[in-house]
């Protein structure tokens, strides 16, 4: 006689759900990293034999990588990793200034004391952390979250993931050619301390025109760190 199902119909087996997480993480590790190029064609056979598993979990993350659009799976068994170019990098600021801009006029209206004390704490973690940047971007979007978690809705969060996301792709990739001088890595710590003081003020379009010229600054430093890498890779080819 055959097993009956139990009722819970479409759920996956945890051993397996969490095979398809730990490949998803480390696919986008080395993505983030360089380990696996912009540009670099990856072979799910190859993926498979390197993590000893069956091609279905490999598959499913790169489904995953995909919807994140830093992955572009291709007929047969190869996927793309995406190229990192400028036009890419101002459409995803654009739409991070359209939507956070809005978000946090929106939040500046109600911003309790938990949340400032959240940024605060945040921001004091960002302070002090070594400089790497997976780390960074963690604190980073920490900060930029306590401040805006109040109205943040599902939809939103789903948006701002893929953006900053796809954000934090390019400050990985991007981080040697940055410029990392002491008075530079103190103007973007004093960027967040006046986002800051502005929301404890209760000046919610101030706020919003220092947030949007801090994401212009993040931006226009990306966009530099990039010119400098393509001039690089154009003078070797």
């Amino acid at each position: 006689m055959s097993r009956r199902s139990n009722g819970v119909t479409g759920v996956r087996p945890i051993a397996h759900h969490s095979l398809v997480d730990r490949v998803t993480d480390e696919l986008h590790r080395a993505i983030l990293n360089g380990d696996l190029p912009p540009g670099s064609t990856v072979s799910i056979v190859d993926l498979c034999e390197r993590f000893d598993i069956s091609h279905i979990p490999v598959r499913e993350a790169l489904r995953r990588l995909e919807s994140e659009g830093v992955i572009s799976l291709r007929p047969g068994r190869s996927a793309l990793v995406a190229t990192v170019t400028s036009d890419e990098l101002v459409n995803i600021y654009g739409l991070r200034k359209l939507i956070e801009g809005d978000l946090v006029t929106r939040a500046a209206a109600s911003m309790s004391e938990e949340r400032l004390e959240d940024a605060e704490a945040a921001l004091a973690e960002y302070i002090g952390i070594e400089r790497e940047p997976a780390a960074l971007a963690a604190k980073h979007h920490a900060f930029h979250e306590a401040m805006l978690l109040d109205v943040i809705g599902p939809a939103d969060a789903n948006v701002l993931r893929l953006l900053w996301k796809a954000s934090d792709r390019y400050l990985h990739l991007l981080m040697a050619d940055l410029d990392h001088k002491p008075e530079t890595q103190q103007g973007r710590i004093d960027e967040h301390r006046e986002l800051l003081d502005l929301a404890r003020a209760g000046k919610a379009k101030e706020l919003r025109d220092a947030w949007i010229a801090h994401l212009e600054s993040t931006e226009g430093a990306l966009l530099e760190a990039l010119a400098v890498r393509e001039e690089g890779e154009a003078a070797q080819a």
